[in-house]
Formats: structure tokens, sequence, C-alpha cells
């Protein structure tokens, strides 16, 4: 099973893929937690995961996103994105592929992300 970090989807257009995990971001759920605490957690998560999936089409990325892609840049895992809205070029380098829509992301993960996958069986839709 693919384990995949999600940035800028709701869970509810994610249930119908119960083939793979997603970790959703979700700052509200860790009030609790210091910076640093959630910081290490996020990084924990996109350390286990086999991609990344961010949705271009929203509005903007938050600097928590930011951070999220960052992690999984310097640890080489993928990052896929939804959409074609310009980044910036910082942001632009951090994305390994870009397609038009959901279906065709998780397509692609399913097609090409398999191999990677190292096993794990989060919870699906699991927060950060």
């Amino acid at each position: 099973m693919l384990s995949v970090v999600v940035l800028g989807f709701s869970v509810e257009r994610l249930e119908g893929y119960s083939d793979i995990a997603w970790a959703s971001h979700d700052s509200s759920t860790a009030s609790d937690l210091s910076n640093r605490e959630y910081a290490l957690i996020i990084e924990k998560v996109v350390l286990q995961a086999d991609a990344v999936l961010v949705n271009l089409e929203m509005d903007h990325l938050t600097s928590t996103d930011i951070v999220i892609m960052h992690h999984a840049y310097i640890h080489k895992k993928p990052i896929l994105s939804v959409g074609f809205r310009p980044l910036e070029p910082v942001i632009e380098d951090f994305v390994s592929k870009r397609v038009a829509d959901l279906d065709v992301a998780v397509h692609h993960m399913r097609t090409n992300y398999m191999v990677l996958s190292s096993g794990t069986n989060p919870s699906s839709a699991a927060p950060i």
C-alpha cells in the first residue's frame, strides 16, 4: 500500500482511493504541541511516506506546506502536484511532476510509485 502525504485536498475527495494511505495535514489537530514537536512529527511522517501530493489549485501554499515539501525534497521523496498554477522558482524545483487532476495523479502513483512503497500501513487519512 502506498503512503502519501497530501496537501490541499479534503479528506472527502480522497475517500474513493482506499488502496492509498493518506496522511492529511491539519494544523488544528496540533494545538497542544509545541512548534518543535509539530516539526518533528511532520518530519517523521514525511520520512515514512512514499510520496507527497500537492493541490496547486488552492489559493496559496502555507508555510507548513512549504516545510513539508522541503522535507520531502531533501529526503528524495517524489512530490506530485495537481494543477499548473505558476510557482516561485524554488518551490517549482521541489515538484517532481505536475498533472492535470487528482485521478491522473492517483493513476500515476499507482503505476510508478508502488515499487517505492515501503510496505508500511499507516491508517488511512491520518492527520499530521
